[in-house]
């Protein structure tokens, strides 16, 4: 099942609901940096760039020329109205086909984008091109391994089986991506910082930003939620919640 994002009236919200803590923050460039060194002062695409919540990291840790490309234009209409987002280009494009010139980028990263894109074989064959020689590839995604740790999918049996359906496994997504010109470079599970506690985890989810709760019936929805507010007010304590994610490091071959 496909999420479109134009016109869904999530983009609107998107910037407040999938917000990036201080410790998301530091996680994230902390990662950034020790898989993307390479790329440090050169040109990086983010692609599915969407708001451009990642853009700004990219830029800074990198010290590097960020292109953005997305396929929603209403995403990409919230990423130019950001005043953290200068001097960061934005462009709509598909993922297979990507309108940038061959071998102009030094990296590429895509987050939370692998299980949108229809045609992973034609936009990872895209990935090489725009890519130099020895070029980086970071793939920031959720697997099948990993959604056991997302505490909000137990309380919505079709959002389970969506992402069950559409999300690769780790084989699976390793196999796709080398039968490009690339070569796995690292693979490293990060514990993610969501929330800084299990109110304020409800209050995101309830915003239903995230793609897979889109599809899922209203009146499951809504079911879900009392559910989960109802789980998240008894076994709050003020701790941080956490979302196991996956980051995966691809070499283009020469």
């Amino acid at each position: 099942m496909a999420f479109r994002y134009d016109g869904s009236g999530v983009p609107e919200i998107y910037n407040a609901a999938r917000r990036l803590s201080e410790g998301a923050r530091e996680t994230f460039s902390r990662a950034i940096g020790e898989h993307l060194d390479a790329a440090r002062g050169g040109r990086v695409l983010d692609l599915g760039c969407g708001t451009g919540r990642f853009s700004a990291l990219l830029r800074d840790v990198l010290s590097a020329s960020v292109y953005g490309v997305d396929v929603s234009s209403d995403m990409l209409g919230q990423a130019t109205q950001r005043d953290d987002l200068g001097r960061i280009g934005f462009v709509r494009g598909k993922a297979e086909a990507l309108p940038l010139r061959s071998g102009s980028m030094h990296a590429v990263f895509t987050a939370m984008v692998y299980h949108h894109i229809a045609d992973k074989p034609a936009a990872l064959g895209e990935c090489a091109r725009v890519l130099r020689p020895g070029g980086r590839l970071l793939i920031y995604t959720p697997t099948r391994e990993a959604l056991g740790s997302f505490l909000w999918m137990r309380f919505f049996p079709t959002a389970r089986r969506i992402d069950t359906e559409r999300m690769p496994s780790r084989t699976e997504l390793v196999e796709t991506v080398c039968r490009a010109p690339f070569t796995l470079g690292r693979h490293t599970v990060i514990h993610r910082p969501l929330t800084d506690d299990l109110q304020q985890y409800a209050e995101r989810v309830g915003m239903r930003v995230f793609s897979t709760l889109q599809l899922v019936p209203d009146d499951e929805f809504e079911r879900g939620m009392a559910e989960l507010r109802r789980h998240c007010a008894a076994h709050d304590r003020g701790e941080t919640v956490y979302e196991d994610f996956e980051v995966f490091l691809f070499v283009k071959s020469s």
